[in-house]
């Protein structure tokens, strides 16, 4: 929570193939305006107050992960797997 109300980077290292529907709002990126300028995000049943800045990394030790379509149109996958020449 002190993340995203900081705006700051959060790494979330070995996820499998089935990502927890609590990071849900984050990957569809379900953020609501309350007044001007103020943003919250409802994570877990609670409000959170969203700051524009912050990222969310996903990393996978599987070698060749095969998400659900919604989570792969909802993120930018990158492989960095290494192969020899």
């Amino acid at each position: 929570e002190h993340v995203i109300e900081l705006g700051g980077m959060l790494l979330i290292e070995s996820v499998v193939e089935e990502i927890d529907a609590v990071l849900e709002p984050l990957l569809a990126r379900s953020i609501a305006r309350r007044g001007k300028s103020n943003l919250v995000i409802k994570l877990g049943g609670t409000d959170i107050n969203y700051v524009a800045t912050f990222k969310l990394f996903l990393q996978s030790k599987l070698s060749n992960p095969h998400f659900r379509p919604e989570i792969a149109a909802q993120c930018t996958i990158i492989n960095f797997i290494v192969t020899r020449w």
